[in-house]
């Protein structure tokens, strides 16, 4: 009777285990050199002003393959195929093929060579006179942050554990709608699985970025350089005097910069990923901006979809 006990006892508790580790997820990949996958991406943007509204229609498919694989982490290669957009500089853009890495977790470093990436877009816009007004109106970091963004997309959720129907935070950068290309403000992102069937799960992610998010990115940013004002021991080189100007001005420079700016963004995704092989298969994703920037009235929506081919 106790050996029967035993063994029914066994039993619940294996079941247990097995019900706990099919809603816990971890989506690190698992993938071998060579291994490939290809997305459809389609973007599309809304903005409401007074004198109208503006429609903007983005569309390709964005292919990746893993090219090494070692302990360090991963190297992928992206290239693009049928590019539609309104925006004839941006077509350019798509032209460009250009590697990338991630660490082990899959969390995503950046270019294997971003110096090879913006000499490639350069010498692109020489044979391509209609998009080179475009191009050079802005900075190639600028052309860099969208191509990173958009592979971002598909590792957004690598390193990231979650046990089903508890919302796990991450403070990263706000990637989409900044006010300017050099503002980095971290923002929560408040992921959520909420399914697990089969190889499939479920998550949906939100994060909010208000105006009092601004204000208090430029109070850090001044306490940082106080910080390092009295790490320096400045003020016995220069005097009181001189330093406090120094972080006044520096202040006014930030608040001239985002005093202008009442704006609500809103995020939310809906992500299905593989996880046994660790590879997105969807995401759809819907960015809310709305109050006022620069002065100007913003009510922009912007809707994306990625879907695995």
């Amino acid at each position: 009777m106790n050996k029967m006990k035993s063994l029914i006892l066994s039993c619940l508790s294996m079941m247990l285990c097995m019900t706990i580790s099919a809603k816990t997820v971890s989506f690190v990949p698992n993938w071998e050199k060579g291994d490939k996958a290809s997305y459809y991406y389609e973007e599309k943007e809304t903005v409401k002003r007074d004198d109208g509204t503006l429609y903007d229609e983005t569309s390709f498919v964005l292919n990746l393959k893993v090219v090494s694989k070692d302990a360090n982490g991963y190297t992928l290669n992206a290239s693009f195929e049928n590019p539609k957009t309104n925006a004839p500089s941006d077509l350019l853009l798509y032209n460009v093929s250009f590697d990338y890495k991630l660490d082990a977790t899959g969390k995503l470093i950046g270019f294997a060579d971003s110096a090879k990436v913006i000499d490639e877009i350069a010498k692109l816009s020489n044979t391509d006179e209609s998009a080179v007004d475009g191009l050079f109106g802005l900075a190639p970091e600028i052309y860099l942050s969208q191509l990173m963004e958009e592979v971002a997309y598909i590792h957004s959720l690598n390193e990231i554990n979650m046990e089903s129907s508890k919302t796990v935070e991450i403070k990263k950068s706000t990637v989409r709608f900044i006010i300017y290309p050099e503002i980095d403000i971290p923002t929560t992102y408040k992921y959520t699985l909420e399914s697990v069937k089969k190889n499939i799960a479920n998550v949906k992610c939100s994060t909010i970025l208000t105006n009092e998010d601004i204000k208090a990115y430029i109070e850090d940013k001044i306490k940082k350089i106080e910080d390092e004002i009295k790490t320096l021991d400045l003020a016995s080189y220069y005097g009181d005097e001189i330093i406090n100007t120094l972080v006044q001005e520096r202040r006014a420079e930030y608040e001239e910069k985002y005093k202008y700016f009442d704006l609500n963004i809103t995020n939310t995704y809906n992500y299905s990923f593989d996880n046994s092989s660790k590879w997105l298969n969807s995401l759809s994703a819907t960015y809310t901006t709305k109050g006022k920037k620069d002065g100007n009235d913003v009510d922009n929506v912007t809707e994306i979809t990625i879907t695995k081919k």
